[in-house]
């Protein structure tokens, strides 16, 4: 393990000569874009494991304003949605209900109003930000199969607050809501 992903380098990282490699970063890549120096590093770590995909989930908001009125404004909307969602779909009383809220949700509203500078250590962008990113350093975005959305879309009909939850194709990658606030991003990727 590694506590500044700056320090990650490929030799920490084992695979058999014949070893397919699959990389799925969940939610962790907006955690670095205040040190450009880490998420460079692991894009080149990434690609040189010549990965077969990388699957990509991030949170779909803009909450790197350097203004703090507009980062106020996008995360009450954003936090908003995500806890009439829980609010919605789990018990008050469910202990991941309680996890969720108070530490993961918690700690990102204290991260995107209570801190400014290098205090604010995860700045979440919008999937475009992503795309324009990953472009730049060699990557192409494939699209979700056909059966992927078909399979996704028949879970959601299972859902009993299915009518609330939205799923946006964006072109390539998908875009997962609660009554029309985006919330997630979904993209697969492959190095040219």
């Amino acid at each position: 393990m590694v506590s500044d992903m700056e320090e990650l380098k490929e030799d920490m990282l084992s695979k058999a000569p014949d070893e397919a490699v699959a990389v799925y970063s969940p939610l962790i890549l907006r955690t670095m874009i205040s040190k450009p120096e880490s998420l460079r590093n692991v894009i080149k770590v990434i690609r040189r494991m010549k990965p077969a995909v990388v699957v990509v989930t991030e949170v779909e908001a803009n909450h790197n304003s350097p203004l703090f009125i507009s980062r106020f404004t996008e995360s009450l909307f954003f936090y908003s949605a995500f806890f009439d969602c829980l609010e919605d779909c789990m018990e008050r009383n469910n202990e991941h209900r309680k996890t969720i809220e108070g530490i993961y949700l918690g700690e990102g509203i204290r991260n995107m109003v209570g801190s400014e500078g290098d205090k604010r250590c995860t700045r979440n962008v919008m999937i475009d930000v992503w795309r324009e990113f990953f472009t730049r350093y060699g990557m192409v975005e494939v699209e979700l199969s056909h059966s992927s959305l078909q399979q996704a879309n028949m879970i959601l009909k299972k859902f009993h607050k299915a009518s609330s939850c939205n799923l946006i194709n964006t072109g390539k990658g998908i875009v997962i809501g609660w009554k029309g606030t985006p919330i997630h991003s979904l993209t697969t990727w492959k190095f040219m």
